[in-house]
């Protein structure tokens, strides 16, 4: 059988951040037999293949048992050429090559009694018989064509058997407003019961992981993103440095051709519908645009990829609370948050603790009201002379009201809704607002290409991702009404730029190296607004 002597993964660490980890680029492979019509194996022959789209061009040949292979190929559509002396030369067309897959094709030559080539241009079902992973490979047309809510290509992971995505808004894992790294998009995905955080995510064979959190560092455009996998279970051990799958994204490469795209996606408030707890429509503009293209430097030598997009969104969150009444800022609490009137005492006076708990006995622990049920005043210990209970907090030179307190308490909005509560069943809000979320995000990646000989091939790409959001409270800025305590007038700032180089030579027909480096600068930071 061929020996196996590279496969050889060199990945430059060093205290820049230049990948912590060791990766090979998810490349594939071919393999098989040779033989002829009676089924005895040929040794020395001859087997080429030629990327359809570069002409990129690696050549083998059988060993003693008429085995081949052929590693470290890129995701392409191949043509593969088989001939030995004496023999019909043979050649298959059109065999697509996937991200990691390792395919294996065999060959029968017929006898030469004239010059002929038999070409075939049909494809079998591919079985892969030489790799036990199991996983699911996202190919370009679904990337390109399944319908996607904001063009995230994470969505099209749930396609592979076992992968789920959390479907609450409110994760931290896909939008949730204490999220800094779901700013951009959801990445939750998890198989078989795994933690969404727990992906490991490569690019080009390039860690992109956001490891505060377990983001997404590289957030990939779909027009950039050639194919990609999700392996599950049983995968080999240069992946799996995570307790959950292992996305693999190959990005696109220039061809011989020249390819391009163009797209809009424009959303509206207009024509939106508003949802059950907003009193109008809410504000939704989205305007998301962007293009590709891609083509020759050098027909068959150097090829160029570009691509980029742009975001900008505006998102009104329905938001509802229980905030206090204006009553309850000047210290009554004898009505509840909708003017209700309260049953019984509801309020103690704590300078009186250890006091009498009956309101019919004086000193007792409730406040005191005199007979118009105004608040009594109260004297420089807390005490206040004898009067009614009452639900009622003495305010101004003579009341127990701290300022630093009323100073928090006059932070909140006030009440701006009743919807009739009570005796409406389930009501429990009586503030309405719908602050607006906005997301604006540019990104754009570059790769170069180039086939320096046929036992030579580099590429180059490098990647642009930066996002600004704005997360609102929901009384404004300076407000304490907010969704969570992470989530109320902050800026977040995504900010990702990745370098990745990979060279891949053969030595020989038994010998082949593969050396990628990679540069990573992630981070995300949030900014909180100062109070007015």
């Amino acid at each position: 059988m061929l020996r196996r002597n590279a496969l050889l993964v060199a990945v430059l660490c060093s205290v820049f951040s230049l990948c912590p980890l060791l990766y090979s680029q998810a490349n594939g492979s071919f393999s098989g037999t040779v033989s002829d019509k009676t089924g005895s194996v040929i040794a020395g022959a001859t087997v080429r293949t030629t990327s359809q789209g570069t002409g990129l061009t690696r050549e083998v040949k059988t060993d003693g048992s008429g085995h081949y292979l052929i590693p470290l190929l890129p995701v392409a559509v191949f043509t593969i050429h088989v001939e030995f002396q004496g023999f019909q030369t043979t050649e298959q067309r059109d065999v697509r090559l996937q991200v990691d897959e390792q395919r294996e094709i065999n060959f029968s030559l017929n006898p030469a009694s004239v010059t002929s080539t038999a070409e075939v241009s049909a494809n079998e079902v591919a079985v892969e018989t030489t790799n036990a992973s199991l996983g699911q490979v996202i190919t370009e047309q679904e990337v390109a064509q399944l319908p996607l809510n904001g063009r995230d290509f994470v969505q099209l992971a749930t396609l592979t058997p076992g992968a789920t995505q959390e479907t609450n808004k409110g994760s931290f894992f896909t939008e949730g407003a204490d999220s800094e790294v779901a700013a951009r998009g959801s990445f939750s995905l998890s198989v078989g019961g795994s933690r969404p955080n727990s992906t490991d995510w490569l690019l080009d064979g390039v860690d992109n992981n956001e490891l505060t959190s377990g983001g997404i560092g590289i957030f990939s455009s779909i027009d950039d993103i050639q194919e990609f996998k999700v392996l599950t279970y049983n995968y080999e051990a240069q992946y799996g440095t995570r307790a959950g799958p292992t996305v693999l994204v190959t990005t696109k490469s220039g061809s011989n051709a020249f390819h391009g795209s163009l797209f809009e996606f424009l959303r509206n408030t207009s024509l939106d519908a508003k949802s059950f707890f907003a009193s109008k429509a809410e504000k939704f503009n989205l305007n998301q645009f962007g293009g590709s293209i891609g083509g020759p430097i050098q027909k068959n030598k150097t090829f160029f990829f570009l691509d980029a997009e742009q975001k900008y969104q505006r998102h009104g969150i329905a938001f509802v609370g229980l905030l206090p009444t204006t009553a309850m800022r000047n210290g009554d609490f004898s009505a509840d948050n909708f003017g209700s009137p309260v049953s019984g005492l509801v309020i103690t006076n704590p300078y009186m603790l250890g006091a009498s708990t009956d309101p019919g006995a004086y000193p007792n622990i409730y406040f005191q009201c005199d007979a118009s049920g105004n608040p009594l005043p109260a004297a420089a210990n807390g005490q206040q002379p004898q009067g009614t209970s009452c639900n009622k907090i003495p305010t101004g030179s003579t009341g127990l009201a701290n300022n630093i307190g009323q100073a928090l308490l006059n932070k909140y909005p006030a009440p701006n809704a009743n919807s009739g509560c009570p005796p409406q069943p389930g009501c429990s809000f009586n503030f309405v607002s719908q602050p607006v979320r906005s997301l604006d995000e540019t990104k754009f990646d570059v790769r170069l290409d180039h086939n320096i000989s046929i036992n030579d091939s580099v590429f180059g790409r490098f990647s642009y991702d930066q996002a600004s959001s704005y997360v609102p409270g929901g009384g404004g800025v300076g407000s304490f009404a907010e969704a969570s305590a992470f989530g109320s007038n902050q800026r977040i700032i995504n900010h990702a730029r990745q370098v990745a180089i990979g060279e891949t030579h053969t030595f020989s027909p038994t010998t082949i190296n593969q050396a990628t480096v990679g540069y990573n600068r992630i981070f995300d930071y949030i900014l909180s607004q100062k109070l007015k």
